[in-house]
């Protein structure tokens, strides 16, 4: 079912152009005008058959390609289109683009590895779904038609290698830091921000040419995650927009950085205690004491009685006034708690899959199999197989 409004699709649409400067267009079915493009454009792409999530189509006899991905709204459905050379093809160029189009291209009309990235990027935005690289590249390998370039499937290949296994482990290292800005837990968000920043290769460069610019990026990437999580944490979208719009804006006017992480330690750590407010003034001092005790010891008893009585309150009172402020039995939060401490123990530990039912005190481990596969869809063995890349 669709969550997005038209007008939530066309800020991230902006954002997403404002981080890699690679045009997006949203063209909705039904409609064939278009501000920036062409009637005749527009219907041949509305036209083609989009059967993909990540669909690649050549372009102008395959000089250059566009990435088209399906996109449902409340308001309807339609083509999302990503296209690194649209300038030249363009009947109006946007306001929004007059004084960027013509400045240097964050990335090549044919960089096909760093357009599938930001075509990655916009799925995850829009759905909140990682996907996989090497299949998407399978999926489209008939644009590609790399079945007939023996070596350029070895290179391809090689390269994927590489880049997935920096890819899965920061992809999951960055979602711990977004988790904790969602939850409103400064602490944590700012220990594994840190973790996330000594990770080897996390960053990529998205302006070869143009360091300032390429911490820019990255900064403007994180504020963008960072609104998107702090929104689903409860912080109104509003407020949340007005001040990513804000940083932004204060971002565009530096005319130097020498280190990203202490201007990414403010801005995280405002986001996160905003929401951290928004869950104080909507919970009592003890249900947010007891979230706090259940974040700091997931590894240890945590049975209403236990919970009860550090809180120095009854055990039918506390079950009651949690579920009645949360919307959620205590039981359910704290196996999501524990549940989401677990895929980190899959991914950056070298605890077996054995061990981590008893460490996070799973009674055993066909429950905790069960219990991850309600919450991730995934067993644990699947949730490794899938996110942890060993080393060839």
């Amino acid at each position: 079912m669709p969550t997005i409004t038209e007008t939530k699709l066309q800020w991230i649409l902006q954002t997403l152009y404002d981080t890699t400067r690679v045009p997006a267009f949203y063209l909705k079915r039904g409609i064939d005008r278009h501000p920036t493009l062409s009637p005749e454009l527009v219907n041949q792409l509305l036209s083609t058959p989009v059967h993909l999530k990540i669909q690649l189509m050549d372009y102008n006899i395959q000089m250059d390609k566009m990435i088209l991905m399906p996109v449902y709204t409340l308001e309807g459905q339609g083509l999302l289109v990503l296209w690194p050379n649209a300038q030249s093809y363009v009947e109006h160029v946007p306001f929004a683009w007059d004084q960027q189009l013509n400045s240097t291209t964050f990335i090549e009309p044919n960089d096909l590895h760093q357009l599938l990235s930001v075509a990655i990027m916009a799925h995850y935005l829009l759905h909140h779904e990682i996907l996989d690289r090497n299949q998407v590249l399978e999926d489209n390998k008939h644009v590609l038609n790399i079945n007939n370039h023996a070596e350029g499937v070895l290179e391809l290949s090689l390269l994927e290698q590489r880049e997935r296994r920096l890819f899965h482990k920061s992809y999951l290292s960055e979602k711990k830091v977004f988790d904790q800005v969602r939850l409103g837990n400064k602490h944590k968000m700012l220990l594994y921000l840190k973790q996330h920043m000594e990770l080897n290769g996390v960053y990529g460069t998205l302006s070869k040419q143009n360091s300032l610019r390429s911490k820019k990026n990255l900064i403007i990437a994180a504020i963008t995650l960072g609104t998107r999580a702090a929104i689903d944490g409860g912080l109104y979208s509003e407020s949340a927009l007005t001040l990513s719009d804000t940083y932004i804006q204060h971002i565009e006017t530096l005319s130097r950085i020498d280190s990203i992480h202490p201007i990414l330690h403010k801005i995280l750590g405002d986001f996160t205690e905003r929401v951290a407010k928004v869950h104080r003034a909507h919970n009592s001092k003890d249900i947010l004491l007891c979230q706090e005790y259940i974040f700091n010891h997931l590894y240890d008893d945590l049975s209403l009685s236990v919970l009860s009585a550090h809180l120095q309150i009854s055990p039918p009172y506390l079950s009651r006034k949690f579920k009645e402020e949360t919307g959620e039995a205590l039981r359910i939060f704290i196996q999501r708690q524990r549940i989401e401490e677990a895929k980190n123990l899959i991914v950056f530990s070298d605890y077996r899959l054995s061990e981590i039912h008893t460490l996070l005190n799973f009674h055993d481990q066909s429950y905790f199999i069960k219990v991850f596969r309600k919450h991730t869809g995934f067993t644990p063995k699947e949730y490794r197989n899938r996110f942890v890349v060993k080393p060839s």
